[in-house]
């Protein structure tokens, strides 16, 4: 079953620690997104400032032009799942390889315009396939439609993979992405900006009963 993964992204401690508080009541993992103000012109929350957790799964998604240095807090902070994405300028093969000989789960996101062919090299260190619906860095923007027709090749590609989408949920087209089959799919603004995060949650599981 599709699982729902709340997605964090913030410029504060004071926001992270709100919304970690929100996600507890909803589910056991979401995932953070580190941007460092070079991969695009936004900037969030830094790693320094995330305590390290034991009662809940994180998910780190990192939109940075340098992972490496970002890796390693990530691994300090036993992380469930370290996400790199790949328009980052780097060969993101030796960075994936560190990832899973710390013994953690490695990822990539991929923006729209990036054909899935670009990483079908890396199969043998990834678990995870992270398909945006708009391209990395900035909350709130419309999804891209394409990401239906990407799901079945990403399977076709990656079948051990764990395939995730992240970006352009709302309450119009939720139910359609949540019934589409993807294994993971990250929503932030969708639950984030209603007035009752718990409920709105609560409606967009029911999409998948």
């Amino acid at each position: 079953m599709t699982k729902i993964v709340p997605a964090v992204l913030v410029k504060t401690r004071l926001e992270y620690q709100s919304r970690l508080a929100v996600i507890k009541q909803l589910t056991n993992r979401f995932q953070l997104d580190i941007i460092d103000g070079e991969f695009v012109d936004n900037k969030t929350i830094t790693l320094d400032e995330v305590g390290r957790l034991t009662d809940i799964k994180m998910d780190v998604h990192l939109m940075v032009m340098d992972p490496k240095p970002y890796i390693e807090k990530c691994i300090a902070l036993n992380v469930n799942k370290i996400i790199i994405q790949f328009e980052c300028g780097q060969d993101v093969g030796p960075l994936l390889e560190k990832i899973k000989k710390a013994g953690f789960s490695s990822g990539i996101a991929i923006n729209p315009e990036t054909k899935l062919s670009k990483i079908k090299s890396y199969h043998e260190v990834l678990d995870h396939i992270l398909i945006m619906g708009y391209s990395a860095g900035f909350e709130g923007q419309k999804l891209d439609p394409t990401v239906f027709d990407r799901l079945p090749e990403a399977r076709a590609m990656f079948p051990a993979a764990e395939i995730g989408l992240d970006g352009g949920v709302n309450s119009g087209n939720a139910k359609k992405v949540l019934q589409a089959g993807f294994d993971v799919v990250n929503i932030n603004s969708a639950i984030f900006s209603s007035d009752d995060p718990l409920s709105r949650y609560s409606e967009f599981l029911g999409y998948l009963l």
